[in-house]
Protein backbone atom coordinates (compact mmCIF):
# COMPACT_ATOMS: atom_id res chain seq x y z
CA UNK A 1 0.00 0.00 0.00
CA UNK A 2 1.55 3.35 -1.11
CA UNK A 3 2.44 6.09 1.77
CA UNK A 4 -0.31 8.37 0.15
CA UNK A 5 -2.95 5.78 0.63
CA UNK A 6 -2.34 4.88 4.02
CA UNK A 7 -2.29 8.52 4.75
CA UNK A 8 -5.92 9.35 3.39
CA UNK A 9 -7.25 5.95 5.61
CA UNK A 10 -5.48 7.47 8.52
CA UNK A 11 -7.40 10.43 8.38
CA UNK A 12 -10.55 8.75 7.52
CA UNK A 13 -10.17 6.74 10.61
CA UNK A 14 -9.57 9.72 12.73
CA UNK A 15 -12.62 11.17 11.25
CA UNK A 16 -14.51 8.46 11.79
CA UNK A 17 -13.36 8.14 15.94
CA UNK A 18 -14.22 11.36 16.20
CA UNK A 19 -17.73 10.99 15.03
CA UNK A 20 -18.39 8.58 16.79
CA UNK A 21 -16.88 10.17 20.37
CA UNK A 22 -18.61 13.35 18.93
CA UNK A 23 -20.92 14.17 21.99
CA UNK A 24 -24.96 14.73 21.17
CA UNK A 25 -26.93 17.43 22.31
CA UNK A 26 -30.79 17.53 22.33
CA UNK A 27 -32.90 20.38 22.39
CA UNK A 28 -36.70 20.05 22.98
CA UNK A 29 -39.01 23.05 22.29
CA UNK A 30 -42.40 22.91 24.18
CA UNK A 31 -44.27 25.44 21.92
CA UNK A 32 -45.55 26.21 18.96
CA UNK A 33 -44.79 29.84 19.33
CA UNK A 34 -41.65 30.00 16.29
CA UNK A 35 -38.83 31.66 17.20
CA UNK A 36 -40.44 32.61 20.85
CA UNK A 37 -38.21 32.60 23.96
CA UNK A 38 -38.37 28.72 24.98
CA UNK A 39 -36.83 28.64 21.15
CA UNK A 40 -34.31 31.04 21.43
CA UNK A 41 -33.00 30.37 25.01
CA UNK A 42 -32.48 26.66 23.74
CA UNK A 43 -30.76 27.42 20.45
CA UNK A 44 -28.52 29.95 22.52
CA UNK A 45 -27.75 27.19 24.95
CA UNK A 46 -26.97 24.54 22.56
CA UNK A 47 -25.17 26.96 20.23
CA UNK A 48 -22.49 27.69 23.21
CA UNK A 49 -21.44 24.26 23.68
CA UNK A 50 -17.85 23.97 22.97
CA UNK A 51 -16.23 20.95 20.86
CA UNK A 52 -17.50 19.59 18.20
CA UNK A 53 -20.76 17.99 18.39
CA UNK A 54 -24.33 17.23 16.92
CA UNK A 55 -27.52 19.44 17.91
CA UNK A 56 -30.77 17.96 17.16
CA UNK A 57 -34.37 20.31 17.63
CA UNK A 58 -37.46 18.75 18.23
CA UNK A 59 -40.75 21.04 18.56
CA UNK A 60 -42.51 18.33 20.98
CA UNK A 61 -46.10 20.17 19.55
CA UNK A 62 -45.08 18.79 16.33
CA UNK A 63 -45.85 15.39 17.28
CA UNK A 64 -48.35 13.08 18.32
CA UNK A 65 -48.33 12.31 21.69
CA UNK A 66 -51.73 10.68 22.93
CA UNK A 67 -52.26 10.09 26.34
CA UNK A 68 -51.47 7.40 28.15
CA UNK A 69 -53.70 4.04 28.85
CA UNK A 70 -52.48 2.60 31.76
CA UNK A 71 -51.91 -0.86 30.48
CA UNK A 72 -48.65 -1.13 31.86
CA UNK A 73 -46.95 -2.94 28.92
CA UNK A 74 -43.87 -0.91 29.14
CA UNK A 75 -43.52 -1.97 32.56
CA UNK A 76 -42.07 -5.58 31.01
CA UNK A 77 -38.73 -4.95 29.76
CA UNK A 78 -37.34 -4.31 26.40
CA UNK A 79 -40.97 -3.40 26.22
CA UNK A 80 -41.87 -0.10 23.68
CA UNK A 81 -45.02 1.90 24.88
CA UNK A 82 -47.59 -0.13 22.23
CA UNK A 83 -49.64 3.36 21.22
CA UNK A 84 -48.70 4.21 17.74
CA UNK A 85 -47.99 7.71 17.98
CA UNK A 86 -44.65 9.53 18.11
CA UNK A 87 -43.46 8.77 22.21
CA UNK A 88 -41.27 6.04 21.29
CA UNK A 89 -39.51 8.38 18.82
CA UNK A 90 -38.86 11.19 21.20
CA UNK A 91 -37.93 8.63 23.70
CA UNK A 92 -35.45 7.14 21.55
CA UNK A 93 -34.04 10.71 20.89
CA UNK A 94 -34.01 11.37 25.08
CA UNK A 95 -31.78 8.01 25.46
CA UNK A 96 -29.75 8.80 22.20
CA UNK A 97 -28.19 12.59 23.83
CA UNK A 98 -25.68 13.11 25.74
CA UNK A 99 -27.95 15.97 27.03
CA UNK A 100 -31.18 17.62 26.92
CA UNK A 101 -32.23 21.14 26.87
CA UNK A 102 -35.79 21.58 26.99
CA UNK A 103 -37.53 24.92 26.76
CA UNK A 104 -40.96 24.90 28.66
CA UNK A 105 -42.94 27.95 28.73
CA UNK A 106 -45.66 28.83 31.53
CA UNK A 107 -48.87 29.50 29.79
CA UNK A 108 -51.13 29.28 32.77
CA UNK A 109 -49.35 28.92 35.84
CA UNK A 110 -48.07 25.78 35.10
CA UNK A 111 -45.83 24.12 32.54
CA UNK A 112 -47.09 23.79 28.71
CA UNK A 113 -49.44 20.78 29.14
CA UNK A 114 -47.24 19.01 26.11
CA UNK A 115 -44.71 18.60 29.11
CA UNK A 116 -47.18 16.48 31.33
CA UNK A 117 -48.28 14.23 28.61
CA UNK A 118 -44.68 13.57 28.40
CA UNK A 119 -44.09 12.67 31.61
CA UNK A 120 -47.61 10.81 31.85
CA UNK A 121 -46.23 8.26 29.09
CA UNK A 122 -42.97 7.41 31.81
CA UNK A 123 -44.59 4.63 33.74
CA UNK A 124 -41.69 2.74 31.97
CA UNK A 125 -39.10 4.85 33.19
CA UNK A 126 -37.26 2.20 35.20
CA UNK A 127 -36.39 0.67 31.86
CA UNK A 128 -35.02 3.77 30.15
CA UNK A 129 -33.25 5.45 33.15
CA UNK A 130 -30.47 3.05 32.76
CA UNK A 131 -29.55 5.08 29.25
CA UNK A 132 -30.16 8.70 30.69
CA UNK A 133 -28.80 8.25 34.24
CA UNK A 134 -26.55 11.30 34.64
CA UNK A 135 -26.70 12.96 31.68
CA UNK A 136 -26.85 16.73 31.91
CA UNK A 137 -30.43 18.23 31.70
CA UNK A 138 -31.39 21.92 31.64
CA UNK A 139 -34.89 23.23 31.89
CA UNK A 140 -35.61 26.69 30.59
CA UNK A 141 -39.03 27.97 31.49
CA UNK A 142 -39.95 31.16 30.24
CA UNK A 143 -43.17 33.17 31.93
CA UNK A 144 -45.31 36.18 31.28
CA UNK A 145 -46.32 37.80 34.44
CA UNK A 146 -44.23 38.14 37.57
CA UNK A 147 -46.15 36.26 40.33
CA UNK A 148 -48.00 33.76 37.58
CA UNK A 149 -45.25 31.38 37.20
CA UNK A 150 -47.31 29.17 39.36
CA UNK A 151 -46.15 26.27 40.33
CA UNK A 152 -44.06 25.57 36.65
CA UNK A 153 -40.07 25.24 38.46
CA UNK A 154 -41.67 22.36 40.38
CA UNK A 155 -43.24 20.46 38.02
CA UNK A 156 -40.77 20.51 35.92
CA UNK A 157 -38.79 18.50 38.02
CA UNK A 158 -40.04 15.05 36.95
CA UNK A 159 -39.04 14.54 34.15
CA UNK A 160 -35.06 14.68 34.43
CA UNK A 161 -36.30 12.88 38.15
CA UNK A 162 -37.75 10.19 36.69
CA UNK A 163 -34.72 9.50 34.42
CA UNK A 164 -32.21 9.77 36.58
CA UNK A 165 -30.66 12.84 34.83
CA UNK A 166 -27.98 15.44 36.37
CA UNK A 167 -30.19 18.74 36.62
CA UNK A 168 -28.15 21.52 35.84
CA UNK A 169 -30.52 24.21 35.72
CA UNK A 170 -34.16 25.14 36.31
CA UNK A 171 -33.96 28.45 34.80
CA UNK A 172 -37.31 30.31 34.97
CA UNK A 173 -36.88 33.45 32.49
CA UNK A 174 -39.34 36.68 32.95
CA UNK A 175 -39.89 37.59 29.26
CA UNK A 176 -43.31 37.83 27.49
CA UNK A 177 -42.93 38.94 23.79
CA UNK A 178 -41.42 36.45 21.70
CA UNK A 179 -37.70 37.72 21.74
CA UNK A 180 -38.00 39.34 24.91
CA UNK A 181 -35.63 37.17 26.58
CA UNK A 182 -32.73 38.42 25.30
CA UNK A 183 -33.61 41.92 26.08
CA UNK A 184 -31.86 41.19 28.95
CA UNK A 185 -27.85 40.94 28.38
CA UNK A 186 -27.54 38.50 31.88
CA UNK A 187 -29.79 36.46 29.98
CA UNK A 188 -27.75 36.13 26.90
CA UNK A 189 -24.60 35.71 29.38
CA UNK A 190 -26.31 33.28 31.42
CA UNK A 191 -27.36 30.98 28.79
CA UNK A 192 -24.02 30.77 27.03
CA UNK A 193 -22.61 29.96 30.47
CA UNK A 194 -25.23 26.79 30.42
CA UNK A 195 -23.78 25.99 27.29
CA UNK A 196 -19.96 26.26 28.07
CA UNK A 197 -20.59 24.34 31.60
CA UNK A 198 -23.06 21.85 30.30
CA UNK A 199 -20.83 18.81 30.64
CA UNK A 200 -18.22 19.96 33.37
CA UNK A 201 -21.12 22.05 35.72
CA UNK A 202 -22.19 20.09 38.81
CA UNK A 203 -25.65 19.03 39.03
CA UNK A 204 -27.60 22.35 40.33
CA UNK A 205 -27.55 22.13 44.43
CA UNK A 206 -31.05 23.26 46.25
CA UNK A 207 -31.18 26.56 47.66
CA UNK A 208 -31.84 27.03 51.33
CA UNK A 209 -36.00 27.37 51.04
CA UNK A 210 -35.82 24.30 48.11
CA UNK A 211 -36.27 20.50 49.03
CA UNK A 212 -32.79 19.23 49.96
CA UNK A 213 -34.10 16.03 48.01
CA UNK A 214 -35.58 17.45 44.51
CA UNK A 215 -34.90 20.90 44.58
CA UNK A 216 -38.68 21.92 44.39
CA UNK A 217 -39.75 24.98 45.87
CA UNK A 218 -43.32 24.33 46.94
CA UNK A 219 -43.88 22.34 50.23
CA UNK A 220 -47.72 21.52 51.75
CA UNK A 221 -47.81 22.11 55.63
CA UNK A 222 -48.56 19.21 57.85
CA UNK A 223 -49.60 19.16 61.54
CA UNK A 224 -47.01 19.88 64.00
CA UNK A 225 -44.86 21.92 62.28
CA UNK A 226 -44.12 19.68 60.04
CA UNK A 227 -43.96 19.89 55.48
CA UNK A 228 -43.94 17.68 52.82
CA UNK A 229 -42.50 18.13 49.28
CA UNK A 230 -45.36 17.44 46.94
CA UNK A 231 -42.41 16.14 44.37
CA UNK A 232 -40.41 13.83 45.98
CA UNK A 233 -42.79 13.19 49.13
CA UNK A 234 -39.73 14.11 51.71
CA UNK A 235 -41.16 14.69 54.73
CA UNK A 236 -39.43 17.73 57.60
CA UNK A 237 -39.92 20.29 59.64
CA UNK A 238 -40.52 23.97 59.20
CA UNK A 239 -37.94 25.66 61.10
CA UNK A 240 -37.51 29.24 62.57
CA UNK A 241 -37.17 31.95 59.15
CA UNK A 242 -39.91 29.37 57.80
CA UNK A 243 -36.66 27.41 56.21
CA UNK A 244 -38.19 24.03 55.42
CA UNK A 245 -35.47 21.13 56.51
CA UNK A 246 -36.39 17.54 55.02
CA UNK A 247 -32.89 16.18 55.49
CA UNK A 248 -34.29 13.95 58.70
CA UNK A 249 -36.36 12.08 55.98
CA UNK A 250 -36.28 8.82 55.84
CA UNK A 251 -38.37 8.71 52.19
CA UNK A 252 -37.98 10.29 49.05
CA UNK A 253 -39.38 9.10 46.01
CA UNK A 254 -36.60 8.96 43.56
CA UNK A 255 -34.28 7.06 45.46
CA UNK A 256 -33.35 4.19 43.36
CA UNK A 257 -35.07 1.53 45.58
CA UNK A 258 -37.85 3.23 46.09
CA UNK A 259 -38.06 3.30 42.32
CA UNK A 260 -37.57 -0.09 41.36
CA UNK A 261 -40.43 -0.92 44.10
CA UNK A 262 -42.99 1.53 42.86
CA UNK A 263 -42.52 0.44 38.70
CA UNK A 264 -40.76 -2.72 38.96
CA UNK A 265 -43.32 -4.12 41.97
CA UNK A 266 -46.11 -2.16 43.20
CA UNK A 267 -47.15 -1.52 39.66
CA UNK A 268 -46.53 -5.11 38.18
CA UNK A 269 -48.58 -6.44 41.38
CA UNK A 270 -51.58 -3.97 40.21
CA UNK A 271 -51.97 -5.26 37.24
CA UNK A 272 -51.87 -8.80 38.54
CA UNK A 273 -54.39 -7.63 41.29
CA UNK A 274 -56.38 -6.44 38.24
CA UNK A 275 -56.48 -9.48 36.22
CA UNK A 276 -57.23 -11.53 39.19
CA UNK A 277 -60.70 -9.55 40.05
CA UNK A 278 -61.30 -8.17 36.60
CA UNK A 279 -64.56 -10.29 36.98
CA UNK A 280 -65.75 -8.70 39.55
CA UNK A 281 -64.43 -5.70 38.96
CA UNK A 282 -66.38 -5.65 35.87
CA UNK A 283 -69.74 -6.37 38.12
CA UNK A 284 -69.57 -2.57 39.33
CA UNK A 285 -68.59 -1.22 36.77
CA UNK A 286 -71.89 -2.58 34.68
CA UNK A 287 -74.06 -0.61 37.34
CA UNK A 288 -72.44 2.84 35.58
CA UNK A 289 -72.92 2.20 31.76
CA UNK A 290 -76.27 3.66 32.06
CA UNK A 291 -77.46 6.36 32.03
CA UNK A 292 -74.89 7.21 28.99
CA UNK A 293 -74.79 11.40 29.47
CA UNK A 294 -71.86 12.02 26.99
CA UNK A 295 -72.12 14.64 24.65
CA UNK A 296 -69.79 15.14 21.76
CA UNK A 297 -69.34 18.15 19.30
Amino acid sequence: MSEGIEKRLDRKRISLMGRISMKKILGIVSSTRKLGNSEILVKEIMGSVPGECTRELIRLTDLKIEPCRACYRCLQPDTECQIKDDFNYILGKIKEADAVIFGVPVYLLGPHGYYKMLIDRMVGNENHSRFTEGKPFVTVIPFGQKRWEGYARAATLVLPRLLKMKLVDTWLVHATLPGEAFIDPDNLEHARKLGRELFTREAKAPAARECGFCGSDIFRLLPDNRVECPICGAIGVLKPGNLPDVSGSDYTRYDPLEMEEHFKVWLVEMKQKFLAEKDSLKEIQKGYQEPAWWVKP
